[in-house]
């Protein structure tokens, strides 16, 4: 079996059951001539996933090491420690790396010198962003057979203002001594009697052909095997350093997916994460309520009849489509019930929060971001075949909280403070436009509305806040933000979420910025998601955005979007930014939009109109 090693892919699954088979064959390795060989063809490898860089493009957006230039951070050395090189022996060094910026002024606009023990052993000139791919022989005699180093240099001599690059490994291929002292050992030969030092107990020795090949011990604890085959890689260790797989047993699900019995209006995919089955049970029976048919589906069954076990974004995505097509009834709503992470295997040593992953795509002004609505997309349209929402919660008390306000909006906490609305724009003319244009929408519907502009004042913090804590409906921004913040001003921040909580009142948080609903960043929580998780406060959904786009992308969704919601008294919030998506569709310019602009909440919430 083999693992997947793509740093952006989840991890292989294999299904085990009884039954017979075939096993791994074996094969005598007795010494096959009197001549020893103690050396053979080492590889050393530094491939640490340390860095996510949202721009580069290929099959691995993590990288080991960011150089810049010019600055401190120019020059990198990684020490080549015990390699155990044979003297006088040549080499080859392979490095691949991506350049994350492009001077069109400027060709070439990067510059790479790699040293080897100080010495320069080459040097790289390309341009632009680019995923480069270079190799560079090593002189016999270079290396020693412990204490080297490599060093890579951005000189900084093409004339570009700054060059970023970002390495992602290194692989250097060598004739080596033949131990396994330090742990296991894989290498290359050309068949022959072969002896590898170490302290082997019970001693495993595979080559490429797939046979294992029964080693010999000696007295020193080494070990001595021959192969008539050539040329082959061999992986030698002791039974005690195999690595072992991690075992889970699947449920025998009560009721399969694909069962003809299933159907539902509004489905719950849930993350297998404490609680979480419970808390969901109470908005499920509101929904019921309200006359819609409920399912909650544990997304691990998802996982096991749409994906054979792996957990991949496209499994979800398969059930999705099997069920709009198949089931009767068909889901109407569609809601993903836990939070998302791009760093899927925890590089960053960051607590877990890839609970329901979600699919990145490649967008023009931020890379890859996340997007929701591709589980909603099928047959290459960009038309969503269903309201879908996330409720991007860590832990069974955030969902609750969440879900204690939903209901509450839809009822109990329901009054006038629902026909206000606030909206807040930043200091450039279009943005104080659009919002005109959307003071005057609402106010038709009924809406009295405060506008808080940065370009009157720019300080207008305290008033946002005192506003929210009064009850806002609706909370609307138009201007530049990013992860945590609206504008360089920082009229609003994530962390101000604490100063919003307890006060009853939660509005429809709508942002036409960049990057306030980054919800599946590792360790950065987005002001959207931030507000969300408030406790009697903050916001009860947001229509955010995940990454960057232009305000003209941005509005002919949200005009329908607003005006789906304002003429439509009974309109879902998820019902109306689909609708907005499908009238979209057919416009390529409104690609990164319609991917990016994920709802953040429940898909069946309904909209309080101003005329209710």
């Amino acid at each position: 079996a083999e693992a997947n090693q793509s740093p952006a892919e989840a991890s292989a699954v294999y299904w085990l059951a009884p039954g017979t088979g075939e096993g791994m064959s074996t094969a005598p390795a007795g010494p096959a001539t009197d001549l020893v060989i103690n050396t053979g063809q080492r590889q050393f490898r530094y491939d640490p996933n340390t860095t996510f860089v949202a721009f580069a493009t290929g099959d691995d957006n993590w990288f080991a090491q960011r150089l810049f230039a010019p600055g401190p951070t120019s020059s990198f050395t990684l020490p080549l420690n015990d390699l155990q090189a044979v003297p006088d022996s040549a080499a080859t060094l392979k490095l691949r790396f991506w350049s994350n910026n492009d001077i069109s002024s400027l060709e070439p606009d990067h510059h790479l010198r790699v040293l080897l023990n100080d010495q320069e052993i080459g040097e790289h000139w390309w341009d632009g962003a680019s995923l480069e791919e270079i190799e560079f022989p090593v002189p016999a005699g270079l290396l020693t057979s412990t204490d080297n180093s490599l060093t890579l240099t951005l000189p900084g001599d093409t004339g570009a203002p700054g060059e970023d690059v970002y390495l992602d490994y290194v692989e250097l291929t060598y004739e080596g001594e033949l131990s396994a002292l330090s742990g296991q050992l894989r290498f290359g030969g050309d068949g022959g009697s072969l002896t590898v030092k170490g302290t082997f107990t019970e001693p495993i020795v595979v080559n490429s052909a797939g046979l294992q090949l029964a080693a010999t011990a000696l007295d020193d604890g080494a070990i001595i095997f021959a192969d008539d085959r050539s040329p082959q890689t061999y992986w030698v260790a002791d039974q005690s350093q195999l690595l072992r797989p991690r075992l889970s047993l699947a449920p025998a699900w009560a009721e399969p997916l694909q069962a003809d019995s299933r159907g539902a209006d509004y489905v719950a995919i849930v993350a297998d994460a404490p609680g979480f089955a419970d808390e969901i049970e109470t908005l499920l029976a509101h929904r019921q309520s309200q006359g819609l048919t409920t399912s909650a589906i544990s997304v691990s069954q998802i996982y096991d009849e749409f994906g054979y076990g792996r957990q991949t974004p496209v499994a979800i995505r398969d059930f999705i489509s099997y069920a709009v097509a198949n089931w009767q009834p068909a889901p109407r709503f569609v809601l993903l019930v836990g939070d998302a992470s791009y760093d899927i295997h925890s590089f960053n040593q960051s607590a877990n929060r890839n609970l329901i992953p979600a699919q990145m795509i490649y967008s023009q002004f931020a890379g890859y971001v996340a997007s929701d609505t591709w589980y909603t997309l099928s047959d290459g349209s960009l038309a969503p075949n269903v309201a879908l929402g996330r409720l991007p919660v860590e832990d069974a008390d955030q969902l609750e909280a969440v879900i204690t306000k939903i209901i509450a909006y839809e009822g109990e906490a329901a009054g006038a403070w629902q026909a206000k609305a606030l909206l807040v724009a930043d200091d450039e003319p279009l943005f104080n436009n659009v919002s005109d244009g959307l003071a005057e929408q609402l106010g038709a519907a009924g809406y009295s509305t405060d506008k808080l502009y940065i370009s009157v004042d720019e300080a207008i913090h305290d008033d946002i806040i005192a506003d929210l804590e009064e009850g806002v409906g609706l909370l609307n921004y138009v201007g530049h933000g990013s992860i945590e913040v609206w504008g360089d001003e920082q009229v609003l921040r994530a962390e101000d979420a604490t100063e919003v909580a307890g006060t009853g009142r939660f509005p429809i948080f709508t942002t036409f910025t960049c990057l306030n609903g980054y919800f599946n960043h590792p360790q950065v929580d987005a002001l959207a998601e931030t507000l969300l998780w408030v406790d009697n406060g903050g916001i009860v959904a947001a229509v955010a955005p995940s990454g960057r786009s232009l305000t003209t992308q941005q509005q002919p969704i949200a005009d329908v979007f607003f005006a789906e919601l304002l003429d439509n008294e009974a309109a879902t919030l998820g019902e109306a930014l689909m609708i907005a998506k499908v009238e979209g569709a057919s416009n390529n310019f409104l690609h990164d939009v319609i991917h990016t602009f994920n709802l953040l909440g429940d898909p069946a919430l309904r909209f309080q109109h101003p005329a209710n």
